[in-house]
């Protein structure tokens, strides 16, 4: 198995696809979806309250952002680089993105429970100590927390 561990298997021709950063791609894979779900407990898994809530946009493209910018700073390659790109250079073309995506049925597929999103968010506490990256994350995360101790 040289050139890394199989990140899925082809469906078709049944050859296992390597990607030879699959520790970072996992990686590079929590900083959205972190973020997205605590866009969506913060509404109450109403999507289409997140889509007009231009301010939580704001703050979640902020954050991806600056989850990148962390995982960066622990030299971790950007994988997809196109993904962190976007929302570094054109955060309001990724909130427009985010706006549409917020309104099509297929975002409800995003529910990742609470013990989970805290789960991995206290992974991401951790990096973000060992690089001292200051990030717009804790914001996202106070609305987050405020939501789910009402709760």
């Amino acid at each position: 198995m040289e050139g890394g561990v199989p990140a899925y298997v082809n469906q078709i021709s049944t050859i296992p696809i390597y990607h030879e950063y699959i520790d970072a791609r996992l990686k590079n894979h929590i900083v959205p979806v972190i973020a997205l779900n605590f866009v969506t407990v913060i509404h109450e898994r109403q999507m289409k309250k997140t889509a007009w809530d231009d301010k939580l946009l704001r703050q979640m493209t902020a954050a991806m952002d600056e989850g990148f910018r962390v995982l960066e700073a622990l030299r971790y390659p950007l994988t997809p680089a196109a993904q962190a790109s976007l929302i570094h250079k054109r955060p309001a073309l990724m909130r427009l993105f985010m706006k549409i995506y917020q309104r099509m049925p297929i975002s409800r597929l995003v529910d990742g429970s609470v013990g989970e999103i805290v789960a991995l968010s206290c992974v991401f506490h951790l990096w973000k100590e060992q690089c001292r990256v200051p990030t717009p994350w804790d914001q996202l995360e106070k609305r987050f927390e405020a939501k789910v101790n009402r709760s």
